[in-house]
């Protein structure tokens, strides 16, 4: 410590930065100050990409939101339309139905009114007949009172004749002396216009010459004055700048001498100049009293213009008179015309009554041999009468029965009126179901099955993961399904492996729960009720038994009521069906394939919804048919190419592997006859029985199953129904059902029986529990009436066989 504390602080100062010298020249240290350097580099930039990321991540949530908020929007106007679409089509439906109603009533009313014009036509020709008649009576009496009539103008024309010449007389006396006082009146006016208007005129120019010699003098002598200010004013303007020149010159002279001098000047300059800036206002002043002079003056010819207007007045008054004057001439010349031409009238019409005479003359000649044939036809006249008489009572007759019918067709178009009314009122709570033929649907239905079976192949053709393979509990869910063992009694062979049995296996399982699950949910008559309909559905089949008619309205009233709540019930149920088979399936799958699975599974449920709600608006009513029993339907095995190549493989290898357990599997599989298992000591001999079986069958049934057609004894589990219309009672077939046979099963089966025996089993056999009972093959439901139907569902929804309600 004390060598420490007396070393010299010099040497510990050379030897520290001996040591930092050392130390930078270190090439370790040169390498880690790079890898600093370096890291400090990375991490800046590691800064800057991560605000760069979360901009960007930012930027993509913001464009994701619009996404999907446009995605809702367009989904909601989809929906709208979709509604809108639908209640357009059933407006449309309804109208059609209610207009071709309409026409065949108007047809039958035209056909009511063509009758009763006929008939109408039929009594308007018997009035024309009693027209014909009754014209001729009328000329005759026509005939008489032109007659009377003519005698009564010859009178008339004398009279006439007496009162125009009076009038003529009195019209020239009151013409004449009308025309002596407006001659006397002009005179008079004229007389005194012309005095009043040279009296006017005089006075006015004596009274102008006056006012011009007193204003051009004034203006004279204003003008004098003037020019006299002018001229004093501009000789003080030029003395005033001959005393500013004068002034400048001597200020200029002084403004060495003194500053006093200067300012002298200065005040004498400022002086001038208020001088000379009243001078200007004088000047200013005098420009505004020229102005005024100006002003004066243009009054003055302002007072000049009007007097000569007034005299122009004047002028055009002695116009108006002179026209009057001239109006008045016209007129009494207008007068002298208009008798002259009444003379001619008077002469014309003397003329007249002349050749009106002579026409009196020539027509008092024709009325006498008028009156000869007048009492010639009076006598058949009143031969005529009598028929007349009774004509009447029949046009009298006709004309009731007329008002009858009229009557009757007014009923009849009121009843017709209130009947249409309440058929409206009643056609307003149906819709008309469509009669398409049977091609429209099968599209359809086509339609539906390929889009379904296209999923469904392209999620479980795939193989699946070994983790999952050998995890029993991912296959529970599926095996398990109420809806798989509904299907059929045996239980469906689904091996845990990636082999083509098992794909096949796999896929017709799925097709067989979803193909349930879509009968149970969405292929239903209507969508009001919830998923428990079972009941309506009973009922209907039950009234399609008895009255089929009835039936259609009952179902077309129902598809009339709440077109939103079914829109929503089909959208719902779309879900339902959604949930329940991903529910099956989800641990089958990786996240990847479950989540494409569920939007296509969505995709094609809502293609289904939508397709099957066309036919819910059918005439014919179809329903799915699952069986059994399985007789006089069509069927057709679901030819998958992993069940090919299952079957290719298959052949190459035995049969049997000499296991009682097995040949009892295979019988069972063979036949359907059998009702308990064989003993143990019996393996051998089924053995060989099945063996010899396969060697001679086996290549017949391929064949057959190739060309599509399927034993119904060979079916093991019905994978799409078969889709039948009701016609009179009866089921019919519309489309093939797709089953999977027992052949088609077997490899799947032999493959999950060879992994069973790796596993230790129970002392109970397993082959008992893929047993099938034997059913009758003798009933069919072609054929019978609609409530064998009901019964064979009602039987498979208890023994789970063909139908999956109660489930």
């Amino acid at each position: 410590m004390g060598s420490h504390i007396d070393a010299d602080p010099t040497q510990a100062v050379d030897g520290l930065v001996r040591a930092i010298r050392d130390l930078t020249s270190d090439p370790n240290y040169k390498l880690v100050a790079d890898v600093f350097s370096e890291f400090l580099y990375v991490k800046e930039q590691n800064n800057k990409l991560s605000s760069s990321h979360q901009v960007v991540l930012e930027e993509y949530r913001k464009f994701r939101n619009e996404l999907e908020a446009q995605k809702g929007e367009l989904v909601k106007e989809k929906q709208d339309l979709e509604l809108l679409v639908q209640e357009k089509i059933q407006e449309i439906v309804q109208l059609s139905a209610a207009r071709t109603r309409l026409e065949g009533d108007l047809e039958d009313t035209q056909r009511t009114l063509d009758e009763e014009m006929a008939k109408a036509a039929e009594a308007a020709e018997t009035a024309l007949r009693e027209y014909a008649e009754l014209k001729a009576t009328k000329e005759a009496e026509y005939a008489d009172m032109k007659a009377t009539k003519e005698a009564e103008f010859a009178d008339m024309k004398a009279t006439k004749e007496a009162e125009f010449e009076s009038m003529k007389t009195a019209k020239e006396t009151e013409f004449a002396e009308m025309k002596a006082a407006k001659e006397a009146e002009f005179e008079t006016m004229k007389t005194t216009k012309e005095t009043e208007f040279a009296e006017m005129k005089a006075s006015k120019e004596a009274e102008y010459a006056e006012m011009k010699a007193a204003k051009e003098a004034e203006y004279a002598e204003m003008k004098a004055t003037k020019e006299a200010e002018y001229a004093d004013l501009a000789a003080a303007k030029a003395a005033v700048e001959e005393e500013k020149r004068l002034g400048e010159e001597a200020a200029a002279a002084a403004a060495a001498k003194a500053a006093g001098e200067i300012a002298e000047l200065t005040e004498a300059k400022t002086g001038l100049e208020q001088v000379k800036a009243e001078n200007e206002a004088e000047i200013a002043n005098l420009k505004d009293n020229v102005a005024e002079l100006e002003t004066a003056k243009a009054g003055l010819e302002q007072v000049k213009a009007d007097n000569e207007a007034e005299i122009a007045s004047l002028q055009e008054r002695i116009a108006t008179l002179e026209a009057e004057k001239k109006r008045l001439e016209e007129e009494l010349e207008a007068a002298r015309q208009e008798i002259a031409s009444l003379n001619d009238t008077v002469a014309q019409k003397n003329n007249e009554i002349e050749s009106l005479q002579e026409s009196l003359r020539a027509a008092e000649e024709q009325i006498a041999s008028l009156q000869q044939t007048v009492e010639e036809k009076n006598t058949e006249i009143e031969d005529l009468h009598g028929k007349l008489k009774s004509e009447c009572e029949r046009a009298d007759k006709a004309e009731a029965h007329g008002r009858d019918l009229q009557t009757r067709l007014d009923d009849t178009e009121q009843n017709l009126h209130v009947t249409a009314g309440k058929l409206a009122d009643l056609e307003q709570y149906r819709i008309v179901l469509h009669t398409d033929n049977d091609d429209t649907y099968v599209t359809v239905l086509d339609k539906i099955w390929t889009a379904i079976v296209t999923l469904v192949e392209g999620i479980f053709r795939p193989d699946i993961d070994e983790s999952i393979l050998n995890d029993p509990s991912c296959w529970s869910n599926l095996r398990n399904s109420p809806y798989l063992k509904h299907a059929t009694q045996l239980q469906i062979p689904l091996p845990q492996s990636n082999s083509p049995a098992a794909k096949g296996m796999r896929i017709s399982a799925v097709l067989a729960v979803l193909s349930r699950a879509m009968h149970k949910h969405l292929f239903r008559p209507v969508y009001l009720l919830d998923d428990d309909d079972e009941n309506l559905v009973k009922f209907l089949r039950a009234l399609e038994d008895e009255d089929p008619t009835r039936e259609a309205h009952m179902r077309a009233t129902l598809m009339s009521m709440m077109p939103e709540r079914q829109m929503q019930q089909g959208a719902r149920r779309v879900k339902v069906v959604v949930r329940e088979v991903s529910w099956l399936v989800q641990h089958l799958l990786t996240a990847l394939q479950f989540e494409a699975f569920c939007t296509g599974l969505e995709a094609a449920c809502k293609l289904a919804c939508e397709q099957w709600m066309r036919i819910q608006l059918a005439q014919m009513k179809i329903e799915p048919y699952f069986g059994p029993p399985y007789d006089d339907f069509d069927w057709q095995v679901l030819e998958l190419p992993e069940f090919a190549e299952a079957a290719e493989g298959g052949r190459d290898a035995p049969h049997s592997t000499g296991d009682p357990d097995d040949a009892v599997v295979d019988d069972r599989l063979e036949t359907v006859e059998a009702t308990e298992a064989p003993s143990e000591g019996a393996g051998g001999a089924a053995d060989a029985a099945n063996s010899s079986y396969h060697d001679t069958s086996e290549h017949n049934r391929m064949e057959e199953m190739i060309e599509g057609d399927v034993d119904p004894d060979e079916i093991l589990l019905v994978v799409w129904p078969s889709m039948c219309c009701i016609e009179n009672g009866d089921a019919v077939s519309i489309t093939q059902g797709l089953v999977i046979s027992k052949e088609q099963a077997r490899p799947a089966l032999e493959e999950q029986r060879s992994r069973s025996r790796l596993i230790p089993r129970p002392g109970s056999r397993r082959a008992r529990t893929l047993s099938m009972p034997g059913q009758s093959r003798g009933s069919s439901p072609r054929g019978k009436p609609m409530h064998f139907l009901a019964s064979a569902q009602a039987a498979s929804e208890i023994t789970g066989d063909g139908s999956p309600e109660d489930s």
